[in-house]
């Protein structure tokens, strides 16, 4: 492992568009913001979401991804439940990372 890699496991790099909601926000079209997943790795995600609001480190978060279609809905997906906690978040690119939780 690199001296400067502090994961336990490794990332592996993608870029897949998405929609996402908080769990809380789910009925409202408001709540449901286009992203990218960037990387994710057997312990979290990392993710780019225009305009899904502040975050904390430290925050849980109950997120439904729905695969996306040229960012756009894709309804011949299963959205995706995913359960995690901020890690680390950047509001100058957007970017937020989770770890998943059980």
């Amino acid at each position: 492992m690199d001296a400067q890699e502090r994961r336990s496991f490794p990332r592996y790099k993608f870029r897949y568009p998405i929609i996402v909601s908080s769990s809380r926000a789910i009925n409202c079209a408001e709540g449901w913001h286009y992203g990218e997943i960037l990387d994710a790795s057997r312990n979290g995600i990392r993710l780019r979401v225009n305009n899904f609001g502040e975050l904390r480190v430290g925050t849980k978060l109950q997120l439904i991804c729905q695969p996306a279609s040229n960012f756009g809905p894709n309804n011949d997906c299963m959205p995706i439940p995913i359960q995690g906690q901020v890690i680390w978040e950047n509001s100058s690119t957007n970017e937020f990372a989770l770890r998943y939780l059980q």
